[in-house]
């Protein structure tokens, strides 16, 4: 069978030539054939994403080539790529890449209108698009009016706008709560085994792998694998297969740490994931208490910990002593945390944003949303104290500040403190956020 999809002897850098030069991609070579769901399979920064940005057009080849049904795309001019991006490519995002500015339905309809589609076929076909992801009642809503998985499954809409034969996905699931991760997962088979769209899927969470026939593994720019899923294996034992595969040379508590992080910390940025990793593999080696591990973990960023809300430090922690105290095999964990996912960072600043704000009764922005939930983030890491925090919350929007009184800021930093310092948390829904 021609392959749809063939990478020869692919080189890319970021900034090549430059002392800052980094090699993104190093000498890959693989090949997907029409109708095939495979996965790429890796931890963050090695170079997943990268990579579907070729294949998608996004970024542009420099050395080998890249074949989408025999012609190499890494030739197009940038009026070829823009059309193969529309009609070539469907591509789904972790942020979900929506147009705040538009309705749900003008964001389907874009990719149309580019092309030239009359707007009352465009509206239609959106529609269609809408039910087939069950949200067309949402039609005529704002993005930011939607839950994250909503707001994913737009985007799925969006990628399947001018019916393209290639879906990638990169990193659907990272930005979602179980619930909805189960239900993009459900809706990438269905475009694989129902539209024979071939489908790739990057991801880092091995629990995410359940339909794909292929894995390939990459890591520091490596491509390597390619081989049938093991659709048989139990989730713990697919954890450990595919981690093991990726790091050989990991010792069983140096693994065991590495895949925690991974699934306990689902949803954050690779620098906390890494960091979290060196105290786990202390914690299961006796090298470091149970209390000095959960101050760690809650400890701000710039004094050396991972900075995260007391809270979920505390349930790390347990998770971890279950462990250390032989109470759950690291099969049982693996198994016990596939099946129900750690919520993402995302979720934790969306219930913290809600809580915060359920007392505020003055306007609010879409521009203000953005800029607290960067400000929330910033201060659960330590790199806004306390007061900074505040001064922000007060500054006026003209300065780019949030406007609040003082009031309402120290109210706000008040409540705040309490969740940073473990003695409430905020239970919301998410989706009312």
């Amino acid at each position: 069978m021609e392959p749809i999809i063939k990478l020869e002897n692919v080189n890319f850098w970021y900034d090549k030539g430059k002392p800052i030069e980094y090699h993104a991609l190093n000498n890959v070579t693989f090949q997907i054939n029409k109708g095939e769901y495979v996965a790429f399979f890796g931890s963050s920064g090695s170079g997943k994403s990268t990579l579907l940005y070729l294949i998608a057009g996004i970024e542009q080849g420099q050395e080998g080539k890249i074949l989408i049904n025999g012609r190499d795309i890494s030739s197009l001019t940038k009026q070829e790529l823009a059309i193969y991006r529309q009609i070539g490519v469907g591509m789904i995002f972790q942020q979900f890449n929506l147009i705040a500015s538009l309705t749900v339905l003008q964001n389907i309809t874009f990719p149309m209108m580019f092309l030239g589609a009359a707007q009352e076929r465009a509206d239609a076909e959106a529609m269609e698009l809408l039910k087939r992801v069950n949200l067309e009642q949402y039609a005529h809503r704002f993005p930011t009016e939607l839950s994250g998985g909503q707001q994913q499954r737009v985007s799925i809409a969006r990628a399947l706008a001018n019916n393209p034969p290639i879906i990638v996905a990169d990193e659907p699931l990272g930005n979602l709560d179980s619930a909805n991760a189960q239900a993009i997962l459900e809706l990438l088979k269905e475009l694989n085994e129902k539209d024979n769209r071939t489908v790739i899927m990057v991801t880092h969470e091995a629990w995410s792998l359940r339909d794909v026939e292929r894995i390939f593994y990459i890591k520091d720019g490596l491509v390597t694998g390619g081989e049938p899923a093991k659709t048989n294996a139990s989730q713990g034992a697919l954890t450990k297969h595919l981690y093991g595969q990726l790091n050989p040379e990991l010792s069983e508590n140096q693994l065991a740490a590495h895949t925690l992080a991974e699934l306990l910390l689902r949803g954050y940025p690779a620098e906390e994931v890494a960091r979290s990793e060196t105290f786990l593999a202390a914690r299961l080696d006796g090298k470091m208490s149970k209390d000095e591990f959960d101050v760690l973990l809650s400890r701000p960023w710039k004094d050396g910990g991972v900075g995260l809300l007391k809270h979920r430090a505390d349930r790390i922690t347990t998770w971890v002593e279950g462990i250390t105290e032989e109470k759950k095999t690291l099969h049982d964990a693996y198994r016990e945390l596939e099946g129900n996912p750690e919520a993402p960072l995302h979720d934790d600043i969306e219930k913290l944003k809600v809580w915060l704000l359920e007392d505020y009764k003055g306007k609010w922005t879409e521009l203000q949303d953005t800029q607290f939930v960067e400000v929330i983030a910033e201060r659960i890491k330590g790199t806004i104290p306390a007061d900074g925090f505040i001064q922000i919350l007060n500054t006026p929007r003209s300065k780019s500040g949030l406007g609040f009184s003082i009031h309402t800021a120290h109210r706000i930093a008040e409540k705040f403190d309490l969740i940073l310092n473990g003695k409430t948390k905020p239970e919301v829904n998410v989706a009312a956020a």
